[in-house]
């Protein structure tokens, strides 16, 4: 046979299991041999087993073996499950899932009584020990439903059962309360890494080149720089754009300063350089100034609450879930009653509640509630105040103060003021605003503006997602603030979803008019977008109408994108005018990926009103370190050539380290992760810890490792925002190795790599045996506690030993402990024990130190 052949290995196999089945009975017959001499031969063994739960995993308990049956302990098993049970007269007694389930199990009178049903049992059936109460495992699943399958060969128990019981409930709820700090925004961490705001640190770099030769015209050559960092302890930004075409000034370029503390309640952002007005006068130009507001800077996902209070059974659990999404949940009084404050989200929010007994009952309520969008919570006022220079021709000033009030939950107030030199109607312009839940699903917003304009925002969703918003707009006759002429403007806008068993579609249906001095306007539009017979669609039909012209423009635009072989994608486009009867346009694209990052694509373009015919090759190729593209069109009226390339550096000045990135960096947060062994458990690196190797992570952004993986990089993450890291403890090499603190709330800083260190402690292990002394002479103990105490006192570990009298137990802390047998476990038994307590000690070791020369001898 040979070495390599896979009968060989196979061979190898089997024959390592029949060695290790053969000394496991060779043991089993010596122990029972040696018992035999000594005259004591118990009616059962008892040994620790794996017991195999779908949907909870592997659990280790004792079980007892007799005349090759398997017995279960049935209050260890039900407590496991969470089966609620009690000990009284020898008799165990309790209900499965219902109260109207009740069961009493009864090894005096040798039966069970289960759902008003007897069963009669053998003293066989039952093993009543010291130490607790042992049922044959085939009468879990006969009677209740919980079949156990012991295998004698793997020494393990597999429970199946179509129950949903309590502890199997209680784990399906848990995962779905994870939903909690997702949509709250609140994290419950181990421990937080305290929020820092450097004097200065240097940060990202992104940069990008743009080349573009063109028949007849000049070339161009762009080059843009943003350099990203933290100084005087805020966000600093400049975005610096060259092109030989354009001369250099300041009005193409971007820089800003800004300062963010969410948890400030007067000033949560404050901006200095380039500011964002929102403003209603005209701005052809940048504004730069200063900005100071109230508003937080994360995106808000509720507006408010309103309280929700009732009765249910005392102490049952209550759940609220908004969208199917679990966002709270408490547990009813002494008297059944409960309360929420429900979160208001924007949009349509769904509440649901759901409420759940001790015991896995279970009971569900569904209650609607629809709420608008734009609406600011109640009770609170916000407030955005902006002042500066528009860098145009004339540098005009201008400031605008504007804030919103929730005066509850159906209703927002506000104004302010907006001022504009140079304006001939009226510098000053102050303006109120509102908006209102008139019903269920219909929302009002209007606005106001002296001297200005007037506009009224009405919208109505129905239940089957048929949405329509009508917006009217009456502009002041001599109003000169907005450059235009407009007297009126009026929309209607119809959205709805189709759908059927071949395509899937949205739809919207606007028409818009617009009133000037001599003339009006009128456009229209019907939009189709979705998938028809599984490919990709676009139908857009516009219509175009002036009083000056006789007969209205109406054209229609078609595209699709279909999934060829071999990756290919076609997609065709075409526009057609319906009122010349012409196509207009025609575009014919190929696109296949092609190497590992790049994209190759082919096109031809006939524009048919400018005789034009246009060819196109394309080839896209993504680096880890930049995003370059080469574009060439040719066509018979002009040609061009585009070349390009961008991307970023950031530095990370813990580790002095510049990593290269295809993406933009600026205003990006990042984190530095760094594991140490915590020699001395004081949670601070110090310079004899080591680097831990191969953390990984549950949650992560962009993560990489350096070449040694001590060192974790996260990137791309979003600013200003409160992180769960959920790192894993499992992902370590060594088993002694412990993460205290596995869930880390971060709050991310923009332009910077956040350092974390990552304590690892280093665990011991304690071991070794507890004894009964007989006439027969000393044997195993098993289910007799050992504490484990500090050198104060208290409680380090609380061990129990298995069926041989064999303990162990790994998560102790360098130092001296005490470990002793439990007292009142003693007293119970009516047994003492030699000696009364053993100190040792734990010493400071890389791979953790293990002590297992811990021995204790029982006798009655």
């Amino acid at each position: 046979m040979q070495e390599n052949s896979p009968a060989f290995f196979f061979y190898g196999f089997v024959s390592k299991k029949v060695v290790f089945f053969f000394l496991l009975v060779l043991c089993f017959v010596i122990n029972s041999s040696e018992l035999i001499a000594q005259g004591n031969v118990p009616e059962y063994d008892e040994l620790a087993v794996e017991v195999n739960i779908p949907k909870m995993g592997v659990i280790e308990l004792p079980i007892a073996i007799k005349n090759q049956e398997a017995f279960l302990p049935v209050k260890e098993l039900f407590d496991f499950l969470k089966i609620r049970n009690e000990e009284t007269d020898n008799s165990i007694s309790g209900f499965i899932i219902h109260p109207d389930s009740t069961y009493q199990i009864n090894p005096a009178t040798n039966t069970i009584f289960y759902k008003n049903q007897t069963y009669n049992l053998s003293e066989a059936d039952f093993i009543d020990s010291p130490t607790g109460l042992y049922l044959k495992s085939d009468y879990f699943g006969e009677i209740f439903g919980l079949n156990t399958n012991f295998s004698f060969r793997s020494l393990s128990v597999k429970l199946e059962t179509d129950l949903e019981l309590p502890a199997i409930k209680e784990m399906r709820l848990k995962k779905m309360r994870e939903n909690l700090d997702r949509v709250k925004g609140v994290v419950r961490p181990d421990t937080a890494i305290a929020r820092t705001n450097p004097f200065f640190k240097a940060g990202t770099l992104d940069w990008g080149v743009i080349t573009t030769q063109q028949t007849d015209i000049e070339n161009d050559n762009r080059l843009t720089l943003g350099l990203g960092t933290m100084f005087l302890g805020g966000e600093t930004n400049l975005l610096l754009n060259y092109s030989t075409r354009v001369p250099f000034n300041s009005r193409n370029q971007f820089y800003q300063w800004r300062y963010v503390n969410n948890d400030n309640r007067i000033f949560k952002q404050i901006s200095v350089g380039r500011i964002f007005t929102r403003a209603t006068s005209s701005l052809f130009a940048p504004v730069a100034g200063v900005q100071v507001s109230n508003t937080p800077m994360q995106n808000r996902r509720s507006f408010g609450s309103y309280i929700l209070n009732d009765y249910t059974d005392p102490r049952w659990t209550v759940e609220l879930y908004v969208n199917n999404i679990l966002v709270d949940f408490t547990e009813a009084d002494a008297s059944g009653f409960y309360t929420f404050e429900v979160p208001l989200m924007y949009g349509n929010t769904a509440v649901s509640l759901r409420f759940y007994g001790p015991w896995g009952e279970e009971r569900v309520e569904e209650r609607v509630i629809n709420i608008p969008y734009n609406f600011v919570p109640k009770n609170e006022l916000e407030y955005t105040l902006s002042a500066g220079i528009v860098e145009d021709e004339d540098h005009r000033r201008f400031s605008r103060l504007n804030f919103n009030y929730g005066l509850s939950n159906g209703i927002t107030v506000g104004g302010g003021v907006e001022y504009l030199s140079e304006v001939i109607s009226g510098e000053v312009m102050p303006f109120v605003n509102s908006s209102v839940r008139l019903a269920s699903n219909l929302l009002f917003s209007g606005q106001y503006m002296y001297g200005v304009k007037g506009e009224g925002i009405l919208s109505y969703r129905t239940p089957g997602n048929i949405q329509i918003d009508l917006n009217y707009i009456k502009y002041h006759e001599d109003q000169t603030a907005i450059n235009y002429n407009y007297l009126e403007e009026r929309k209607i806008s119809l959205s709805a979803p189709i759908r059927s068993k071949n395509f899937s579609l949205f739809s919207r249906f606007s028409i818009n008019q617009i009133l000037m001095p001599t003339t009006e306007f009128t456009t229209a539009q019907l939009l189709l977008s979705g998938a028809i017979m599984g490919v990709s669609t676009n139908l857009t039909t516009y219509g175009i109408y002036n009083d000056r012209t006789k007969n209205p423009t109406i054209y229609s635009s078609v595209s699709q994108t279909y999934r060829l072989p071999n990756q290919f994608l076609l997609s065709p486009q075409l526009q057609y005018d319906f009122s010349r009867n012409r196509v207009n346009n025609a575009i014919l694209e190929l696109e296949r990926p092609v190497f590992k990052g790049g994209f190759l694509n082919l096109a031809y373009e006939n524009n048919f009103i400018r005789n034009a015919h246009i060819f196109e090759f394309g080839l896209r190729y993504t680096f880890n370190f930049a995003q370059t593209a080469l574009t060439s069109r040719i066509g018979n009226r002009n040609s061009s050539f585009v070349q390009s390339a961008r991307g970023s550096l950031m530095l990370d000045d813990n580790t002095g380290y510049v990593m290269a990135s295809n993406r933009t960096a600026m205003s990006k947060a990042a984190l530095t992760i760094r594991p140490f062994l915590d020699y001395n458990s004081n949670g601070i690196k110090d310079p004899m810890e080591p680097a831990v190797p191969g953390l990984e992570l549950k949650n992560t952004g962009r993560l990489s490792y350096n070449e040694d993986k001590t060192v974790l990089r996260i990137t791309d993450l979003q600013p200003y925002i409160d992180i769960l890291l959920e790192l894993d403890p499992t992902s370590l090499d060594n088993i002694a190795w412990k993460i205290p603190n596995p869930k880390i709330k971060v709050h991310t800083i923009p332009n910077q790599f956040k350092e974390i260190h990552v304590p690892v402690e280093v665990m011991g292990e304690v071991a070794g045996m507890v004894y009964i002394q007989d006439n027969g002479g000393l044997s195993g103990q098993g289910r007799i506690i050992i504490n484990v105490l500090n050198e104060d006192g208290s409680r380090a570990a609380r061990i129990l030993s298995e069926g041989d009298g064999y303990f162990t137990f790994l998560g102790l802390k360098p130092g001296k402990y005490t470990a002793q047998n439990d007292a009142e476990q003693l007293e119970n038994l009516g047994y003492t024990v030699t000696p009364a307590e053993i100190p040792f000690e734990i010493e400071v070791s890389e791979y953790g130190d293990i002590v297992d020369t811990l021995e204790f001898v029982l006798e009655k």
